[in-house]
């Protein structure tokens, strides 16, 4: 029997008040009765769907299943979703842990797509709770749904995207406890609905637990973060997603990975965790053509030589422009420290442990390094790639930064060292020739540490002067480097809004006429004190470690507050207004008419309650 005609009359009512059959079972479905879904857990799905990738054209969806497995995801433009739903078919692999990622493409701008996972030929349950929503997402707009000849002839589209970072759901009492699954992006939903577009994680997305010394245990902190994390699931079916790594989601501060000749140290801890980083989080970004695959193996090395030697490698496909630096004594942390484990394959530094430069690919099984190893010995290895990233959207550039994976070791007695960098050789290249030659009117550089703010330890210690020690964090640790970038983006003569992470507080700062940084968060994690950032005002004239900046507005937390006692949280709201909605002259309707200095909007919101606490304008030139 049909779901639309159980009782005559009931049907009858039925089909008066929501119309034609279909909207009755639209209504109706799905029905675990009818078994139009298969609930969550009984289905072979343990995480997921997430969306990334966002597009005016199409999305990413990444899940993971208990065993490597066949699946489908289904789409269309409206529900119920059935047999005739457009769907693309992906599979789980043992070596991703069970992860897979497929893309939706030539889907239709500015539309939305209701989406759904298929294994053995029955659809999941994917609502986080059974009455939520069915998980949809909007495409972005593109020129093509805007253009109009007479008010906005180059189609330009108003863009809205949320930002923040450090996501903590650590239970304490390190660091006073947090909500396992935060607030904040239930409030994002619930007070903003369908106004962003896209999210950006910038930067610790998850803090060590479960960790035990192996990828399979930063694999296990990601999968603990997106299972007891239920609010960030539920968003994340909603909204693409894109992320920045920082110090937590590799297990520690992680200084010297990209400095050539530097020795033993938890510099070595890197590619581990980005390789769960990759499985877990990485899917979701663009990729460029300088990032490759992080590769591991077992290489045999002689004192005096310069060659790594890996019989069971194959380095033919291997190409020199996608390597950032080479690990020799490659290991990951447990949950506690940042010394190597106890047991395991990693427990002791092996000979020539230390960070190498890429010579050259001398044939399958040999690469060329620097410098040369100091003593006979095999030892595992990892050969690093590059992490940063852009991609344009109508008359916006977006840059996101890898500042751990490539920086060497701060000098502490010279924070101007001319030697010390927090960006590589490539990245930093490619930074400036890309903010150099953009046609865009705006560029966001999303940067996971700050630039200005410092991030010292004075939340931690009593030690006087931690308030002006930067601690090697971020940029004004690095201050030959970041003067140089400053002023090189301020010759632009374009916007750069710098969106930057790490320090748990929330910041507006005019750094110079064209430059800004903004601190979008803490997203859920406990706040720092002023005295963390260095003690600036919360409005007024500072100088960071010698340059003069205008601070705008900080959230303010006072020092007389214990760390562990800062919960205030915030997230960003990033609105670019290109155009006005307006009415048509004759026909039903809206278009945008185009303004003749388009603007950004970014707003900080609280985290708990949804309420606006302060917003800043910047305009195009």
């Amino acid at each position: 029997m049909s779901r639309g005609v159980l009782i005559s009359h009931g049907w009858l009512v039925a089909a008066l008040l929501v119309g034609p059959v279909n909207s009755a079972l639209a209504a109706d479905w799905p029905s675990p009765v009818a078994n139009d879904v298969l609930p969550y857990p009984t289905s072979g799905l343990t995480h997921g769907p997430m969306l990334g990738r966002p597009a005016s054209d199409g999305v990413r969806i990444w899940l993971r299943t208990d065993q490597p497995r066949q699946f489908a995801v289904v789409y269309d433009t409206q529900v119920p979703l059935g047999a005739d739903s457009p769907s693309v078919s992906g599979k789980t692999i043992a070596a991703s842990d069970n992860t897979a990622k497929v893309d939706l493409a030539g889907l239709a701008a500015d539309t939305r797509y209701f989406y759904g996972i298929r294994i053995n030929g029955q659809l999941i349950d994917t609502r986080v709770d059974f009455h939520d929503p069915w998980p949809a997402f909007q495409t972005l707009a593109d020129a093509g749904t805007a253009r109009d000849e007479a008010v906005n002839p180059e189609g330009l589209t108003n863009l809205c995207f949320a930002i923040g970072h450090c996501m903590s759901q650590e239970p304490g009492p390190r660091s006073g406890g947090h909500y396992a699954s935060s607030p904040v992006f239930d409030t994002l939903l619930a007070r903003h609905g369908d106004e962003p577009r896209f999210m950006i994680i910038n930067g610790d997305i998850i803090y060590e637990e479960r960790r035990d010394g192996t990828l399979d245990g930063v694999r296990e902190n990601y999968r603990l973060y997106f299972e007891r994390g239920r609010s960030f699931a539920r968003l994340a079916r909603r909204l693409p997603l894109l992320f920045t790594f920082d110090d937590h989601d590799v297990g520690w501060d992680i200084h010297g990975c990209g400095e050539v000749g530097l020795g033993e140290g938890r510099h070595l801890m890197r590619d581990i965790g980005l390789a769960a980083y990759g499985d877990y989080a990485a899917w979701a970004n663009p990729q460029m053509a300088s990032r490759g695959t992080i590769r591991f193996g077992t290489a045999a090395m002689a004192g005096g030589s310069d060659l790594l030697v890996d019989e069971q490698a194959d380095f033919t496909g291997l190409d020199p422009a996608t390597v950032s630096t080479i690990h020799v004594g490659s290991y990951t942390r447990p949950d506690s420290g940042w010394k190597r484990p106890d047991a395991g394959d990693t427990a002791k530094p092996p000979p020539n442990a230390g960070v190498y430069g890429l010579v050259e690919v001398v044939d399958a099984h040999r690469l060329r390094v620097r410098p040369a190893s100091a003593k006979d010995g095999t030892a595992g290895y990892s050969i690093g790639t590059h992490h940063y990233y852009d991609w344009q959207q109508d008359n916006c550039h977006f840059l996101a930064l890898d500042t751990r994976g490539e920086r060497s070791c701060f000098n502490g007695k010279n924070r101007a060292d001319p030697q010390a960098f927090i960006l590589g050789e490539a990245q930093e290249r490619w930074l400036l020739e890309t903010a150099r030659t953009t046609p865009a009117d705006f560029i966001f550089l999303i940067s996971p540490d700050p630039w200005t703010v410092y991030h010292t330890a004075a939340h931690v210690s009593t030690k006087p002067g931690a308030d002006r020690d930067d601690k090697g964090d971020g940029f004004p640790s690095f201050l030959h480097q970041r003067e140089r970038l400053l002023e090189a983006l301020e010759a632009v003569g374009k916007p750069v809004l710098i969106f930057s992470g790490d320090v748990h507080h929330a910041a507006s700062v005019r750094i110079s006429e064209h430059v800004w940084e903004f601190l979008c968060g803490p997203l859920a994690s406990t706040g720092h004190p002023l005295a963390t950032l260095g003690n600036p005002p919360t409005g007024g004239s500072w100088e960071s470690m010698g340059r003069p900046v205008d601070i705008r507005w900080l959230s303010g937390f006072p020092n007389d507050l214990p760390y562990q006692r800062i919960r205030n949280a915030y997230y960003g709201l990033v609105r670019v207004n290109n155009a006005a909605e307006v009415g048509r002259p004759r026909a039903v309707g809206l278009r945008l008419a185009a303004f003749d200095r388009p603007s950004v909007t970014v707003r900080w919101h609280d985290a708990y309650t949804g309420r606006l606490t302060y917003a800043e304008t910047v305009l195009a030139n």
